[in-house]
């Protein structure tokens, strides 16, 4: 059987053999329409890309760089295996990285940059103050100075969580260890009447009060017979490294906003289904 050529798929797409090359390899240069279309008649024409020549002719290293916040936080491992099982598929390796400091987040830029990764996902708060000029997806509540956000969609949580509580008042209680501080702005202090207290990130529970609802740590919340809103770490993950597999590949999807619910869960473990006040 004749090998199809890049020569074919040229023609066959009404294009040079240039463009059909620089399609292939990612070229931000080439529209997304002559893009689709190239990738399109070399699927049906059965070429095989040269991952190798590609890879020289790109300069393109198949390392994908990520960096979190810390390394001993409890979600970070569900995280990466998340992130690189999607990877994988794309014969992408992980450089892992800690940025949980300015100092820290300032040395991951200029390593990312040495390396010559051909990607960045942000899992940190620090800024992004010097940006590599590849593709960044962040993964927080932040999204500045990347070119797609993956995070929780905040508004539906607290229209949820607000359904739980019904009419008591909600009392926040943030930690160190705290993933959704969007909740602080359901809180009414003051007001009278039966309170609703969420716990999310302490170490320690207050001793005077019992809690209604914990955020992420879902065998505490378990052992305590009360609700969890779920942080969907592997979710994150799996949508951060697509995002960015779609920005390196220049195909498919590339938002520059993902936002995903986090389940809330009934104290056995089970999805709460809640009806919106």
């Amino acid at each position: 059987m004749t090998r199809v050529t890049m020569a074919d798929v040229a023609r066959a797409a009404g294009v040079n053999k240039g463009t059909v090359s620089r399609a292939l390899r990612g070229d931000r240069r080439i529209s997304n329409e002559t893009r689709d279309r190239i990738w399109e008649t070399a699927r049906e024409l059965g070429y095989e890309v040269d991952a190798v020549a590609s890879g020289l002719s790109s300069k393109r290293t198949n390392l994908a760089a990520v960096a979190v916040e810390r390394m001993d936080s409890p979600w970070t491992g569900a995280f990466l295996a998340s992130v690189s099982g999607v990877l994988a598929r794309f014969k992408t390796e992980l450089l892992l990285f800690e940025a949980g400091s300015v100092s820290a987040a300032a040395n991951v830029l200029r390593r990312v940059e040495s390396r010559k990764a051909d990607g960045l996902i942000w899992a940190g708060t620090q800024p992004l103050d010097a940006r590599p000029d590849i593709p960044v997806v962040r993964v927080g509540e932040r999204g500045e100075g990347a070119d797609c956000r993956v995070w929780l969609d905040e508004s539906g949580a607290r229209e949820r969580v607000q359904a739980l509580a019904g009419e008591r008042t909600i009392a926040y209680r943030g930690g160190a260890d705290a993933q959704m501080g969007f909740l602080a702005g359901l809180g009414g202090e003051n007001s009278a009447g039966e309170r609703f207290v969420i716990c999310d990130g302490l170490r320690e529970l207050p001793e005077a009060e019992r809690p209604d609802l914990i955020c992420v740590d879902e065998a505490r919340a378990r052992l305590l017979g009360v609700p969890c809103l779920r942080l969907p770490v592997r979710e994150l993950g799996v949508l951060a490294a697509r995002v960015l597999m779609n920005f390196l590949h220049q195909r498919g999807a590339r938002p520059s906003a993902v936002l995903v619910r986090p389940p809330l869960l009934s104290d056995s473990g089970e999805p709460l289904l809640l009806q919106n006040r």
